[in-house]
């Protein structure tokens, strides 16, 4: 009897591996037969399922980290200690390091300034410092507005009635980069980058300041996140991010704090930065994606999104840059390219926010 059983269970697994084989050969030929074969000769069936993209699509880049890619260190450690002189560092050298080891290295910063750039826009920039100064904001030292119209003028500089100097810097060009470059004459290690139609409420922006100083000295910190997704082709996509996404990779320079370090890099004379720039100038476009690069390839750190309790106000016209055919599509050109200038993938996703608010349970 056992001899019969041996011989049974013997056959049946014979049998299994042989459909097996079968099966797989089967899907194999399937499979070579929707590569090789044009679209038109396929059935209607298996024409859709060759469109469906793989559930598991990747980028065509790994991440920097992944491929040991963090950029000049040195060059920017070298940036750190340049602005510890600066105002805004609360702290004695020793202190400092000691509570760097919680805010990612820097010094707790107690004071920030506002760059603001603006080109062909007055009454938009006119109501956007009206309502930022309109009230007072402890932390803020100095606004600085980037004043691109290269041909005009800039206006006067004054100091508001809340005694917020305001100060106007002539671009040399009008260059989207202009805002990123840190001023000689900025007071503060921290800057909030804007646009001349965004900003926090005067009675957020603190709350944005004290959450940046906390958590997100070594991120972009600010009020829009934007994602990057792969797509079927390996290649990136930019979005706006949809509800139902869980995670987002950069936070936009038209209203988020930087230290000052990372426009220090920004602006060095690194080859990749260098190519960012010339990039950002021919185009026109995607200084904001470029900060971002350059953050998360320095610290292997996501962004971060911080809101208010009041929605950020975006008073951008229907002529803006960001409303005009083919935007999106640009932008994620963009994110295709400088992967290519960096040879791997910088961006970082982060998943968690801060808000102003109280959860109730």
């Amino acid at each position: 009897m056992a001899g019969q059983l041996a011989c049974l269970s013997s056959r049946a697994s014979k049998q299994v591996v042989t459909k097996l084989l079968v099966v797989f050969f089967c899907a194999g030929f399937i499979l070579t037969l929707i590569k090789f074969t044009p679209s038109d000769v396929l059935p209607d069936s298996i024409q859709s399922f060759k469109a469906v993209p793989d559930a598991t699509t990747r980028s065509n880049y790994r991440a920097c980290r992944e491929n040991n890619i963090a950029g000049s260190q040195h060059r920017w450690n070298a940036a750190r200690q340049r602005y510890l002189h600066l105002k805004d560092d609360k702290f004695t050298c020793k202190e400092a390091a000691n509570i760097g080891e919680l805010t990612g290295g820097f010094p707790r910063a107690r004071f920030y300034s506002i760059a603001m750039q603006t080109y062909n826009r007055r009454d938009e920039l006119n109501e956007t410092l009206h309502s930022i100064l309109s009230e007072e904001i402890p932390s803020l030292l100095e606004v600085v507005v980037v004043w691109n119209n290269v041909d005009e003028q800039a206006p006067a500089d004054y100091v508001s009635k809340h005694r917020v100097p305001v100060r106007y810097r002539q671009s040399p060009v009008n260059s989207l980069n202009q805002k990123l470059w840190p001023d000689p004459a900025y007071k503060t290690q921290a800057i909030l980058l804007s646009d001349d139609d965004v900003h926090y409420h005067p009675s957020d922006v603190e709350f944005a300041f004290q959450a940046w100083r906390e958590f997100g000295q070594h991120r972009m910190t600010g009020a829009l996140a934007r994602c990057a997704e792969p797509i079927e082709d390996g290649k990136l996509r930019y979005s706006l991010c949809a509800e139902d996404q869980d995670a987002y990779a950069m936070v936009l320079t038209s209203l988020a704090f930087a230290h000052i370090s990372f426009m220090d890099y920004y602006w060095s004379d690194e080859a990749d930065m260098t190519t960012m720039r010339k990039y950002v100038d021919r185009h026109m476009n995607c200084e904001d994606i470029a900060m971002n690069h350059v953050t998360s390839l320095l610290t292997g750190q996501g962004p971060l999104q911080v809101a208010g309790r009041k929605r950020y106000v975006n008073m951008e016209p229907a002529s803006g840059i960001s409303r005009k055919p083919g935007h999106l599509g640009a932008r994620s050109q963009c994110l295709d390219d400088f992967a290519d200038i960096f040879g791997c993938k910088a961006l970082i996703n982060e998943t968690g926010h801060i808000q102003r608010s109280v959860v109730v349970l």
